[in-house]
């Protein structure tokens, strides 16, 4: 059931990005008609935050008529995002060949404003999916060298005849939320006896992704208990027990829970341009260290910002943009736009399946709003005024995609930018996404710095990657903020490593 820890520490941070594939063959549906009619045990677990209910999971599992087994789980989750309830579902199924590998699955999760399935199969020396959201389809490839485990068929997976503390190991892991793969490594860390039986269970902690969590699981394999960062966790219970936890309880604000709270105000923090951020309870060494914009030295972090009327203005590039497709080659002095040369830049050019620049609804749009300007810095600021005016604040549970965004107008920062990074790529701005923490007042009155996601351009100079944020209405965006991670969702995940441990406090803000 780690994938449900994962969902609702994902849902505080947003964000996903995937690659593409040309492969179009429809994927066979798992049919449940098909398999062995043996009723499986459930089992039934409730999710918490510290000591509060959040919601529930249930799992089970089946034999096929071919000798493997057939893996369900559901859960729901009510939550609080930003003063609104919002209930969230999920539901996965995988099959299991009778050599304990990966066949294929499904994964869907529906909350009030997402609905996102992925559908994939193992195929020779690749993971083949089909990703619907947005009502529009999108077929990837992920390259593995053998089949991974789940989240559903991970406890299986844990088992080990000559299980003892001290014992490490690891497993080909994939999560279908984030479409993240690499091992999973496993060390047991402790052994215990069961209060009231005989029996013996083992705590494993297990890493994955730079993200720890650790479960207590018996000889068999059953979780009983999982715990993971920010004071998550499930727990076994029977099913009466379940269902009724969420009966009359207060749903939590897990995003304000989040939050990192600092002792003073800072004073004109939107108006910012270096800040200097003393930083405790973690690794300086997971802070990203890229001068001029951030640098780290030692537990101190400064964030310096360029002034708007220094940043140069260059050209747009354009390959694969607009520009290219509209036949508009020339700027205004006549010279002819070029691709990138840069890998980096051509990265931050490229669509993506959640950042759809070649669709031809965000072509159009970005050709409205940037037709008539001159270079890459009008363009960036043009997009961040109008993403701005044009996309109702509104919190969301969602995995954005640009395209979504751009239909519906609605979201909070990882909806605002999704649609900037998906217009900045299609006007030839090349723009990626960052993540990290921000400094506000305005959630909850109190002062703190809270999870959060902008986008950065490449618009050259000293500083060529300039933070904006269109949540703010801020080109360039202020000092105050910190960034942990930046890229597609694989990469931010990392982040959930420092949620519940880091700690800030401003001791420069001008």
């Amino acid at each position: 059931m780690a994938e449900v820890l994962g969902v609702l520490a994902f849902l505080i941070l947003g964000g996903l990005a995937l690659q593409g594939s040309s492969d179009t063959r429809a994927l066979r549906p798992i049919d449940p008609a098909a398999l062995s009619a043996g009723p499986g045990q459930d089992r039934w677990m409730g999710i918490f935050f510290e000591d509060q209910p959040v919601g529930y999971a249930v799992s089970s599992q089946v034999p096929t008529v071919e000798g493997g087994t057939l893996l369900r789980s559901r859960s729901l989750f009510r939550l609080v995002a930003m003063g609104q309830i919002q209930r969230v579902v999920t539901a996965s199924t995988a099959v299991m060949g009778p050599d304990g590998l990966l066949q294929r699955f499904e994964f869907f999760m529906d909350s009030d404003q997402l609905e996102l399935s992925v559908r994939g199969e193992v195929r020779p020396r690749v993971l083949h999916m089909e990703v619907l959201q947005a009502g529009e389809a999108q077929t990837l490839e992920l390259p593995m060298e053998r089949p991974p485990q789940l989240s559903l068929s991970l406890e299986r997976a844990l088992v080990r005849d000559d299980m003892a503390v001290g014992q490490r190991f690891s497993v080909p892991y994939f999560d279908p939320l984030t479409l993240a793969q690499a091992d999973l490594t496993v060390e047991v860390t402790d052994v215990i006896i069961l209060p009231g039986t005989a029996e013996e269970a083992y705590w494993l902690t297990t890493t994955f992704g730079g993200v720890q969590s650790r479960r207590l699981v018996t000889p068999s394999g059953e979780t009983l208990r999982e715990e993971s960062g920010l004071g998550l966790s499930l727990v076994r219970m029977t099913e009466p027990e379940a269902e009724a936890l969420l009966e009359g309880s207060e749903p939590v604000d897990l995003i304000s829970r989040a939050a990192v709270r600092v002792g003073q105000p800072v004073p004109g923090a939107r108006g910012t341009r270096r800040a200097v951020l003393a930083v405790t309870g973690i690794d300086p060494s997971l802070l990203l260290d890229q001068p001029p914009g951030q640098r780290v030295e030692g537990t101190t972090v400064t964030v310096e910002v360029p002034i708007r009327e220094e940043i140069p203005a260059q050209q747009r590039f354009l390959a694969g943009t607009v520009w290219e497709e509209r036949g508009s080659p020339l700027v205004g002095d006549g010279t002819a736009l070029q691709p990138p040369a840069d890998p980096e830049i051509a990265a931050a050019l490229a669509p993506s399946p959640l950042l759809p620049s070649d669709h031809p609804e965000v072509r159009e749009k970005a050709w409205e709003i940037a037709r008539d300007l001159p270079d890459r810095k009008a363009t960036a600021e043009a997009l961040e005024r109008w993403v701005y005016t044009h996309v109702e604040k509104r919190p969301l549970l969602s995995l954005p995609n640009g395209l979504e965004v751009l239909r519906r107008l609605e979201g909070d920062c990882n909806e605002h930018t999704a649609l900037y990074v998906t217009l900045a790529r299609a006007a030839g701005v090349p723009a990626r996404v960052a993540a990290g923490l921000v400094y506000s007042e305005e959630v909850d009155g109190s002062p703190a710095f809270w999870y959060h996601a902008w986008p950065e351009v490449h618009l050259g100079g000293d500083n060529p990657w300039v933070p904006v944020d269109p949540t703010f209405g801020q080109f360039p965006a202020d000092a105050t903020h910190l960034k942990l991670a930046e890229g597609d969702l694989d990469r931010q995940v990392g982040i959930l490593s420092l949620m519940g441990r880091i700690g800030l406090a401003v001791t420069e803000a001008r």
